[in-house]
């Protein structure tokens, strides 16, 4: 009969059916077990067989399944019945109750290492006989009833496509699914017990980050992100929820999304938006995209134009690095801030003792970079007699060190930066006009930050996630306030400045999103207006942008502006935005 479809032993029926429960009696003195047969068989049982061995006793409970066994613990032959019982265990789920003369401290200490259901002194009577059956069937009973239970709700958590993983207090791993196996790429779940680390790969601070959030009130968690390295072609990047154990005071339930396909849609559509590091879908910045693309296919020399920190130097590593050119040295100089002497000796090289402090021969950078790149940022700083050399150099393609005569030949790209007007610095004489037209044979001109707005959203992301990977701390993005601070703000330092202050902001937040506070304080001043007549669209400008920071609260606001309540609201109806 299966034991999993007893009745309540409480009953009369349940008592009934578990005194009808087949037993087979391990016993090697023959009339011992006789004995034993016909007590069973008065109280109702049903003896199915008798084995003398541990051997029989395997073989016949492995082809039997009885319910239960009765088992003496000295048996002949080189297996005892606790040796047995062990093999037994690996067969057949049947309850063993040890029969036994020997109650010393040593066997009663191996019998334990096989929890038996009951453990009988001899000589016994048979109402203990009888008592330790019932108890060992039930309990049998019930644990095979667990088994299921556990086995189904495990059979359901394998089923689902999220990942289980539950911890204890001490965040100790008491049960990991299959599915949280496979999304971790461990193949046997670590024994109930183990360390969290021992199943996911988390680093210290990303640990230090799942027990800030456990600890937080259920309504306030958010999933904490997760990569993970393994031997497949890309990473793998999850997402772990974090769920209190109603069961256990302080255990917690891991639920593990994997977010890959998500992660891999949003780069795809991501790099749409972005060329070789280059972030931006505005019109402008396609058509940057598109300039790159067709210079990087041919060596002219090209003219990259912007204002500071809009990206100069990576449009030229773009260039350079979707050229034929790839595998070759990218070399960068600023040429803002050297002398005539050491632009030259940086540029062309230099011999030993051709001017003081050459203690030894120096190639240049012409030299360094050949075969590859040589970018000149800033080349509108550039001494004009170093012009007239560097214009001789683009035209020979060959390097004259200073102190040499024989020139050196050079197969150089070169590309050059600048955030001045080159025209009008010729037009003044403060740059060659025979240079400029060999340099910009090619051009790229990047817009400022404030001529894209429509691309902040996208380069927030990217650089929130590039300081949260250098700095180990967790962040989940930003917040709308901050992020009308954000699109309100002039950036004059361009994509440079947004980039550094994300930085700062990363480093300063206490929670997982960025917040206006977080933000430096000059991205937060808002210029104050006069208590004067000021109408027109900057003015409007300044009080739309300090109720939005404001996020509607126009005393905030005025503050923020530095001027009464009373002077905006005045304000305000003047310029009809009285429902702003």
């Amino acid at each position: 009969m299966e034991v999993g479809n007893h009745a309540d032993p409480s009953s009369a029926r349940g008592e009934e059916m578990l005194r009808a429960a087949t037993v087979l009696i391990v016993e090697d003195e023959q009339l011992v077990a006789l004995d034993l047969k016909g007590h069973l068989e008065r109280l109702g049982y049903r003896v199915m067989d008798m084995v003398a061995s541990g051997a029989e006793a395997c073989d016949t409970a492995s082809r039997t399944q009885p319910d239960l066994i009765l088992m003496d613990v000295r048996l002949e032959g080189p297996m005892d019945g606790i040796e047995a019982a062990q093999r037994i265990r690996q067969v057949c789920e049947a309850p063993i109750v040890f029969l036994t003369a020997y109650s010393d401290a040593a066997t009663l200490e191996r019998a334990k290492q096989v929890e038996p259901y009951g453990y009988l002194v001899k000589p016994f009577a048979p109402s203990d006989l009888h008592a330790a059956i019932q108890m060992a069937l039930y309990k049998g009973n019930v644990d095979r009833a667990l088994r299921e239970s556990y086995a189904n709700l495990r059979a359901i958590l394998d089923a689902q496509r999220h990942g289980t993983v539950m911890l204890d207090a001490d965040f100790r791993l008491q049960f990991a699914s299959t599915a949280a196996c496979r999304m971790t790429g461990v193949h046997d779940a670590p024994a109930p017990g183990r360390s969290l680390a021992d199943f996911l790969p988390l680093s210290a601070e990303q640990l230090a980050a799942l027990v800030e959030i456990s600890r937080r009130p259920p309504g306030q968690r958010s999933k904490l992100p997760l990569v993970l390295e393994g031997d497949s072609p890309r990473p793998r990047s999850l997402e772990i929820e974090i769920l209190d154990d109603p069961r256990h005071d302080g255990g917690r339930i891991l639920f593990l999304y994997d977010v890959s396909p998500l992660v891999d849609l949003r780069r795809q559509l991501d790099a749409d938006a972005a060329l070789a590091n280059i972030v931006g879908k505005c019109p402008a910045m396609r058509h940057v995209f598109q300039i790159i693309q067709e210079v990087a296919r041919v060596d002219s020399t090209v003219l990259i134009e912007g204002e500071t920190g809009t990206g100069k130097e990576l449009v030229a590593r773009a260039i350079h690095r979707l050229g034929h050119r790839r595998d070759q040295p990218f070399v960068a100089i600023n040429c803002a801030g050297l002398s005539e002497e050491l632009a030259a000796s940086q540029l062309f090289g230099h011999r030993r003792g051709s001017f003081t402090g050459a203690v030894n021969d120096q190639q240049g950078l012409f030299e360094a970079a050949h075969g590859g790149t040589l970018l000149l940022d800033e080349i509108g700083d550039l001494p004009l007699r170093v012009q007239t050399t560097l214009l001789r150099v683009l035209e020979e393609h060959a390097v004259l060190r200073l102190g040499e005569s024989q020139p050196r030949a050079v197969d150089v790209r070169v590309l050059a930066a600048t955030h001045r007007d080159l025209a009008r610095e010729a037009a003044e004489q403060r740059f060659r006009q025979d240079l400029l037209y060999r340099i910009r044979v090619a051009r790229v001109r990047l817009p400022a930050l404030r001529e894209r707005r429509e691309d902040l959203p996208l380069l927030v992301r990217a650089f929130l996630a590039d300081h949260a990977a250098t700095t180990g701390k967790r962040v989940d993005g930003i917040s709308d306030e901050a992020m009308a601070v954000l699109l309100d703000y002039a950036w004059p330092g361009n994509v440079r400045e947004l980039r550094n202050a994300l930085e700062y902001a990363v480093i300063h937040m206490h929670r997982s999103v960025v917040e206006p506070d977080d933000l430096p304080p000059e991205l937060l001043e808002i210029m104050p207006l006069a208590d004067q007549e000021d109408p027109g669209s900057a003015e409007e400008d300044r009080l739309q942008a300090a109720l939005r920071r404001a996020r509607g609260n126009r005393t905030r606001a005025a503050a923020l502006l530095g001027i009464s309540r009373a002077t905006l609201y005045r304000r305000l109806r003047e310029l009809g935005l009285d429902d702003a």
